[in-house]
């Protein structure tokens, strides 16, 4: 499991703290968007890497865990934008 993404500019990036529980909300909705939609984006390993930091904190039982507030933003809106249903961004 990497902690880091290839594709993200760390000093450009605003880092907000999520309790895991809410990430993992967050990612499970996206997962049945993905499961349930037969051209799903990969999104260069975005996905993945979401999904690992959530595991990571679970394992280590972490109650907050912090993301890079537009990586999981860009995610929502790329999944909504392809299935129609529009930007889905908060915070």
């Amino acid at each position: 499991m990497s902690n880091s993404y290839p594709n993200f500019d760390a000093k450009n990036s605003k880092v907000v703290s999520f309790s895991t529980e809410t990430l993992k909300n967050r990612l499970n909705q996206l997962y049945q968007t993905r499961r349930h939609s037969q051209d799903a984006p990969s999104h260069d390993g975005l996905f993945e890497f979401l999904w690992d930091l959530k595991e990571k904190a679970l394992l280590e039982g972490k109650s907050e865990v912090e993301v890079p507030a537009s990586l999981l933003d860009d995610l929502e809106n790329a999944y909504h934008a392809e299935s129609g249903t529009g930007s889905r961004t908060r915070h």
